[in-house]
């Protein structure tokens, strides 16, 4: 692991739980640009073993990944006889007890943290701390140790499990500390106990952001008192060929999504295989993978829909595929504000997606900016599919009218939103 001298205090950590494919993983990345462009020295920390590397680095960005001892921790070294791992075997029992009482005092024992605050060095501060380190395990224990070494005049963390994972690792430290929630907390399901911790934990964040509206909605009845604020994802307008043309010169619907319930892509298979206009003719790029996979191409083989749907799995250049379609289609179940919705709208594609979370519906407009479908509706789902397949000119112009729709969210608007939430030392 990488330890920074102490004179070079990194200006900026920006904390993922990997660099796996992921709306989150590409935003922090472009924020890491951003902020690098005004000399910042700008750390990227990421600390769960998991999807190998999806993302290209930008040159000058400093990287700590806390994986190997992460994974090392959990794995307990049962082949590695040094007296260390013999240690951690004969500790794992303990750790097993930690986690239980932990969950105890998150249970029916909470009413003892309600009144716990970041900064205070007491008794409920040190059990809330321990409680995290009980169910979170090693990705706390390493964060922590890192912290011990160096810790940066700025930080800023995405997605929840992470939020919470430095919110409790700063909690005593003196670091401004934004946190960026990127699902609509009224559906998104966390396991217990981690709703009470990140009601708890959240305390400690400076600054609480959400990437939309609806989702800053769901934050407001939680933390009134924390510093809201509303963080839009960025997204530099891309430059689109004139030899590819424009949405209602191609055809082809795509989709491009991890395969996982959330985004609905069973939905999808269902609708395309009721199609019964034009749309039959088409067929459906996944771009993405994920533990669904097997289960969407049984479902795909099922329906006869094998020539139809091409899974591709996950790809380093998405951007490829979404030129070459005429609709873009996220039939999703809940969401934050998708990257892979605001890249092809970008681009100037036709897109459909759901009524499911209001992240979309910001900046997809029912018939002008895109088509807006019932969640879970396959039948609906199937007549938009059919309406834009037959319809070039409804294509093209709900492509053109994305494209201009999301020239809101290029740098020169959000850079300054970024740089007044982080840049406040």
């Amino acid at each position: 692991m990488e330890h920074p001298a102490p004179e070079q205090i990194d200006d900026l950590w920006l904390v993922l739980p990997h660099l796996g494919p992921g709306g989150a993983q590409k935003v922090a990345l472009l924020a890491a640009g951003f902020f690098m462009a005004k000399g910042w020295r700008v750390r990227l920390v990421t600390m769960l073993p998991g999807p190998a590397q999806a993302h290209a680095i930008p040159e000058g960005l400093l990287v700590t990944d806390l994986a190997p001892a992460v994974d090392a921790l959990w794995k307990r070294d049962h082949w590695n006889r040094s007296l260390l791992a013999r240690a951690r075997h004969y500790l794992a029992p303990k750790r097993r007890l930690h986690r239980a009482l932990a969950r105890l005092v998150m249970g029916p024992l909470v009413g003892l943290l309600e009144s716990v605050q970041p900064g205070q060095r007491c008794w409920r501060s040190r059990l809330l701390q321990w409680c995290v380190q009980g169910i979170d395990g090693p990705p706390s224990f390493e964060l922590e140790r890192l912290l011990q070494c160096h810790c940066p005049r700025r930080v800023v963390s995405f997605l929840s499990r992470t939020n919470m994972r430095i919110c409790s690792a700063l909690w005593w430290r003196d670091c401004h500390l934004v946190v960026s929630e990127r699902n609509d907390l009224r559906k998104q399901q966390l396991p217990f106990p981690w709703p009470r911790l990140r009601r708890l934990l959240y305390r400690r964040a400076d600054v609480l952001t959400a990437n939309t509206s609806g989702v800053m909605d769901s934050l407001v009845p939680l933390f009134q008192v924390r510093q809201l604020a509303l963080l839009p994802n960025p997204l530099p307008m891309p430059v689109v060929p004139a030899a590819v043309g424009s949405a209602g010169d191609r055809q082809g619907f795509v989709t491009v999504a991890r395969l996982v319930p959330q985004k609905g892509i069973d939905v999808l298979i269902r609708a395309l295989a009721q199609t019964s206009g034009a749309a039959q003719d088409w067929t459906l790029t996944l771009v993405g993978d994920g533990p669904e996979r097997a289960a969407l191409e049984q479902q795909v083989q099922q329906a006869g829909l094998e020539e139809k749907v091409h899974f591709l799995g996950f790809r380093s250049d998405p951007q490829t595929f979404l030129l070459k379609a005429g609709v873009f289609v996220l039939p999703s179940r809940f969401e934050g504000m998708p990257n892979a919705l605001l890249e092809a709208m970008a681009m100037g594609l036709a897109v459909v997606v759901t009524d499911a979370s209001p992240g979309p519906l910001e900046v997809v407009e029912d018939g002008v900016s895109g088509l807006v479908v019932p969640s879970d509706d396959p039948f609906a789902l199937a007549e938009a599919l059919d309406r834009l397949a037959v319809d070039p000119a409804l294509r093209e112009r709900l492509g053109a009218a994305a494209r201009d729709t999301l020239r809101q969210l290029d740098w020169p608007v959000v850079g300054p939103i970024w740089e007044s939430l982080v840049d406040q030392r």
